[in-house]
């Protein structure tokens, strides 16, 4: 019956946005009668999109979790976002998968996110197959796009069915007869049928003896290529006219694996080389484990709500399990099944199934959830968030609700981050881009009703020196009674690059009593704090206090901060005080004919190329590294540049001396302001 492991298929639809992969998932609902009527994009009706902004935007920004019975078989979907701003959630959706199914516009062929999926899903080690949708399109060339996707990710890849009629039907390729609109059936066949008895030893020695290979042996050993990666096979649809729709349900049924047949995740326990791994068998008896693939709220009740495909193991609403190391239980509470928006209370769910939880604030993506002996579960790498915006709010004593806000937002995409930048006291919102950031903090101002502002973000630079000096300050104040008096002499010198700060004691003959010292280090660190060229707090900078003067009645601890802070800032005006910036470290992943274009405008940005390496499928990464402040709003640059078929990564590296006409600028700037706060 449908729900027992073997009779279960869980499925991750990718690809680039506008190959088809919400209509696909609404025509199978459609097709096996889970929905009445099937929507449409364009009708803001679909069961995958169902938050306003997908409607409004007529594409998904979330990985939405669909499913259906057919033949016996439950069929679990997760429909992924496609537009590179949102690949986060397409690269967390794998983990609810055991197969990958590639959606690929027949018009628009492959694409940036086309080829990232299918690295990612080798990555993670799930089998693939390709569907090529919208097949009856005008002024395709259909052939074409095979011989490129053959040519960008291995010949391995071959038509499991082909189209026929003007793109009107399809016929299988291993039963099928007729004539199709491009290659010959029979050769179609021959080339699936090696590529399957490839992935079984005595079956292969039999058909090169040259006996024949029989129609259901082959289909038996149609899914065991596929779990082998011989064969990844392409299938042609339209799924706004439901053509080839049956037999991908039918492929998926028969040629996918159930999750006792796909690749075991394997439980990680233990650090280092003390770590263990485990591989979780998908039984319904076994220990229960399994992992959250998706947080979201409601956008009705605004209920937090966790997606968790279970490894192994059963769970019902009375279970108590552990999340991640934690020793106290979490009570499950109810459990849903999960179509789009609509939820339906189960009784309990086994190995090999997805279900929901809601209210259990500790939840994050992924988090395992266990019984037993706690671990870890692989998760997919997804980028680091590098496109950022501080924001501002509109409406004054709305700080704190921004920032429930955005933690509660930053909870559902593990490619948002928020953090405060402690130099430049900034709210500093990162994405994976300027659509990824517009979309959620649009979903801020509908979900919570907080609106912000935005701008570019303040580069946190530094300041250090180059030279040795000396500095010196009295500080005397008499206002009637007792007065003010410290005096204090230092030494200051550069240290090597990134080593900090060092405060050192040399007085001796106690010129100064030693109660006082802490004073004129404080003191010192309130300049190291404010800077003296641009506002920047210092690094790399040892100071020695070697001598000074105290007085037995005005002398106090104010009176030597001050000091220590002021003999500090005429040491450092004397010692050729630096403007330092933040360099990155940054890869740039292309189609090799814009690697020209790319090297040149990093080299314009004042970067130093690091090297190239070309990759499958005429791609080529770009390492180099530059200033922060010439990529930090990059990827709208790299979008215009390449079609929006590039892609980038950058961490920090180090901070360097900034050149001098450009020193210059920014001190330019930080004066004006600092005579206003004066």
């Amino acid at each position: 019956m449908p729900g027992t492991v073997g009779n279960i298929r869980n499925v991750v639809l990718t690809g680039h946005g506008g190959a088809g992969k919400t209509m696909l998932a609404e025509a199978m609902l459609q097709k096996a009668g889970a929905i009445q009527r099937m929507g449409s994009i364009d009708g803001k009706n679909t069961v995958s999109d169902f938050e306003d902004l997908e409607k409004e935007r007529q594409h998904s920004i979330d990985s939405s979790v669909v499913h259906f019975d057919h033949k016996g078989v439950q069929v679990n979907v997760i429909d992924t976002p496609g537009y590179p701003d949102f690949i986060g959630q397409a690269l967390i959706g794998l983990m609810g998968a055991d197969v990958a199914a590639v959606v690929v516009s027949a018009a628009a062929g492959i694409e940036v996110n086309t080829r990232r999926m299918m690295a990612a899903s080798a990555e993670v080690g799930l089998p693939r197959f390709v569907v090529i949708n919208k097949i009856d399109a005008e002024n395709l060339d259909l052939a074409g796009l095979v011989k490129g996707l053959q040519e960008t990710f291995g010949k391995n890849l071959l038509p499991y069915n082909l189209p026929a009629d003007s793109g009107s039907k399809v016929i299988p390729c291993l039963t099928g007869q007729g004539d199709t609109d491009f290659d010959d059936l029979e050769s179609a066949k021959l080339a699936l049928t090696e590529a399957i008895v490839e992935s079984d030893e005595a079956m292969m020695e039999r058909y090169l003896g040259g006996e024949e290979i029989s129609a259901e042996e082959t289909a038996k050993a149609l899914k065991k290529a596929v779990l082998a990666g011989t064969l990844v096979p392409i299938l042609f649809t339209s799924a706004t006219n439901e053509i080839g729709v049956d037999l991908l349900m039918d492929f998926m049924v028969e040629a996918c694996p159930s999750p006792a047949e796909a690749p075991a995740r394997k439980l990680v326990s233990g650090e280092g080389e003390q770590a263990k791994e485990k591989e979780l068998s998908a039984d319904a008896s076994g220990p229960l484990v399994g992992q959250v693939f998706k947080i979201y709220s409601d956008p009705r009740s605004n209920i937090k709500y966790s997606i968790i495909r279970l490894f192994s193991g059963t769970v019902r609403p009375d279970t108590s399990f552990q999340i991640n190391e934690e020793k106290r239980g979490t009570r499950a509470g109810h459990l849903y099944r999960v179509k789009g928006q609509e939820l339906a209370d189960v009784s309990e769910m086994t190995a090999g199934q997805m279900f929901a939880v809601a209210k259990i604030e500790e939840l994050q993506i992924g988090d395992v959830v266990q019984v037993g002996t706690p671990g870890r579960l692989p998760m997919p790498n997804v980028p680091v968030p590098m496109y950022s915006q501080a924001i501002e709010p509109k409406s004054r004593g709305d700080e704190q609700k921004i920032s429930g806000a955005l933690a509660r937002l930053s909870e559902e995409d593990l490619t948002f981050k928020v953090t405060r930048d402690r130099q430049t006291n900034e709210l500093v919102v990162s994405g994976i881009g300027d659509l990824h950031l517009r979309v959620i903090l649009e979903r801020m101002a509908r979900r919570f009703k907080l609106e912000v502002s935005t701008k570019i973000p303040k580069i946190p630079y530094r300041e250090t020196i180059s030279a040795y000096a000396e500095g010196h300050y009295r500080h005397k104040k008499q206002t009637g009674g007792a007065g003010q008096f410290g005096e204090v002499y230092l030494k200051v010198e550069p240290m090597e690059r990134n080593t900090g700060f060092e405060f050192l004691d040399e007085i001796f003959g106690g010129a100064i009593p030693g109660q006082y010292l802490p004073a004129i280090e404080k003191g010192v660190r309130d300049l190291m704090e404010s800077g003296v060229v641009a506002g920047c707090p210092m690094q790399d900078v040892r100071v020695r206090v070697y001598d000074g003067k105290h007085h037995p009645v005005d002398s106090k601890e104010i009176a030597f901060r001050i000091a220590g802070k002021l003999a500090m800032k005429d040491a450092i005006a004397k010692a050729k005080p630096v403007l330092l910036e933040p360099v990155v470290n940054i890869e740039v992943t292309v189609p090799s004919q814009y690697v020209g274009d790319i090297t040149g405008d990093l080299s314009g940005r004042r970067g130093r190329i690091g090297g190239q390496d070309v990759m499958p499928g005429g791609m080529t990464v770009i390492r180099a590294q530059v200033p922060l402040s010439e990529v930090a709003q990059y990827n709208s640059q790299l979008r215009s540049v390449t079609g929006g078929q590039g892609s980038y990564t950058m961490e920090f590296s180090h901070y360097e001396p900034v050149p001098p006409n450009i020193q210059q600028e920014i001190i330019k700037q930080y004066k004006p302001k600092e005579e206003e706060e004066e």
